[in-house]
């Protein structure tokens, strides 16, 4: 038999961990993309540099050297990236400034 706990200390109740984790990944979120977006201290840079060299280094593996060439992005693929996780970063920080005020 199941039986039904008194609801009305579950309407009163603060999710104030779940708020936390909102505002944390949104800073997160902001941060990196913010990072990607501005290039700040060269971070498409060096995100271009690593792919490049995780490129070449399975074209060795599996004998393809043209891989690198084939698979190249640009560099403002990744701003873009950076300018959309950097929006959703505050939107996410909106929605838990939001909730904390209600």
């Amino acid at each position: 038999m199941i039986m039904i706990a008194d609801t009305s200390s579950a309407d009163t109740s603060d999710p104030i961990g779940v708020l936390i984790l909102l505002a944390a990944l949104g800073f997160a979120a902001v941060f990196i993309g913010g990072r990607l977006t501005f290039n700040v201290r060269g971070a498409v840079d060096a995100t271009l540099a690593r792919r490049r060299a995780v490129l070449e280094l399975k074209a060795q593996q599996t004998g393809d050297l043209g891989l690198p060439e084939t698979w190249s992005l640009s560099p403002f693929f990744f701003k873009f990236l950076g300018s959309v996780t950097m929006v959703a970063g505050l939107v996410l920080l909106a929605l838990s400034l939001i909730l904390v005020t209600d």
